[in-house]
């Protein structure tokens, strides 16, 4: 039976000792001697577009991609995300996720579902979103919905007048974030109250105003679940730190592109070119458009913010998980699946899904 030793992340601490596993965790025990390895819980990225120059909007080819290509860099399970798009598009994006959730392959990070990013977003608030947006039409939400396949949806609650996206997610068991949107403070603020979720904390929405409140001083206020994008770009280390104090479930993503894992040149987000130059990418006018980050530089983003390795694993996982319900992911805890990353230092060591390496160094 595999086994791993060093310092073990659990939601009750860090535990220096052994974990024995095969497809789930079997058993921990203390050890009094233990190197520096980390052992993290597998890291979930909720809000994912692409990477080694594949897109979600590829279908299962692009798909993939992303799973081998984030598995490198330590990704173990994660939410296709879409963008902004005609309908069939959208159908297309649900379809080949399927496939993909059931017949995962060894080197592939595992897919948990479909994030949608749209298309019901605002207008003004678009970002590097392609300008497709519309209001919300119900006979499609409840089809894609439907699907069982849907995870989470982000929109603009000023696309959604009548207020029918709350009581269709609420009945499929669908998350709802408010992102790409300029809604009123007060309407955001009841959202939140009632459960409702962040996307990418202070991009693309109304920002932190003394005499004009908007989204994020909602959020700040109000949210209890939020992600934040960690790759050093999108937040600066006030914002973050503000974030992380006032909102007990705030957890990372890294909006992270078809440019990811690639080197510097010019790819692909949705129906847009994008240009990755040192670890950013952009559109040509240039608005930032994802991101080109990995699990990893997460992990080492949030290390330099200061945050110890428990919040890491919270922030990286167990959070995450909580959002999307699921049992027996996000922590290192007997019976739970057996995925982890360890790292050494800054670098990444080992990746493992259902108890299989997928890059041990």
């Amino acid at each position: 039976m595999p086994e791993l030793t060093g310092h073990l992340v659990t939601p009750d601490g860090v535990l220096r000792g052994s974990i024995e596993f095969d497809s789930t965790i079997q058993s921990l025990s203390k050890s009094a001697q233990v190197d520096d390895r980390i052992v993290l819980p597998g890291i979930i990225d909720c809000h994912i577009h692409g990477g080694g120059g594949g897109d979600v909007m590829d279908g299962m080819d692009g798909i993939r991609q992303l799973a081998r290509t984030h598995a490198r860099y330590g990704l173990t399970a994660f939410l296709a995300t879409t963008v902004t798009a005609d309908d069939a598009s959208i159908d297309q994006v649900i379809e080949a996720t399927k496939v993909v959730m059931h017949n995962r392959d060894h080197s592939e990070a595992r897919c948990l579902g479909v994030h949608l990013e749209g298309p019901y977003l605002s207008e003004g608030k678009l970002g590097a979103q392609p300008a497709l947006t519309r209001r919300v039409d119900p006979s499609k939400v409840l089809s894609w919905f439907e699907s069982g396949v849907v995870r989470v949806m982000t929109y603009a609650p000023e696309q959604d007048p009548d207020g029918v996206l709350p009581v269709l997610a609420e009945e499929f068991a669908v998350r709802l974030q408010i992102g790409h949107s300029g809604c009123d403070y007060h309407r955001a603020h009841e959202l939140f109250e009632r459960g409702t979720g962040v996307t990418h904390l202070f991009n693309a929405m109304t920002g932190v105003h003394h005499r004009s409140p908007g989204i994020s001083q909602a959020a700040l206020l109000a949210a209890k679940y939020s992600e934040i994008i960690c790759d050093g770009v999108h937040v600066t280390e006030p914002c973050f730190q503000l974030a992380r104090q006032q909102i007990s479930q705030l957890y990372s993503v890294t909006d992270s592109t078809s440019a990811a894992g690639m080197p510097d040149g010019e790819y692909q987000l949705g129906t847009h070119q994008v240009f990755k130059k040192d670890d950013v990418v952009r559109l040509s006018d240039g608005t930032l458009a994802g991101s080109a980050a990995t699990a990893e530089v997460t992990v080492n983003t949030l290390r330099r913010s200061g945050l110890e390795w428990p919040e890491i694993a919270a922030m990286t996982s167990t959070r995450p998980a909580s959002w999307l319900g699921l049992t027996n992911q996000g922590a290192i805890i007997q019976g739970n699946v057996s995925d982890f990353v360890t790292f050494r230092g800054q670098t990444l060591e080992s990746v493992w899904i259902d108890g299989q390496p997928i890059i041990e160094v």
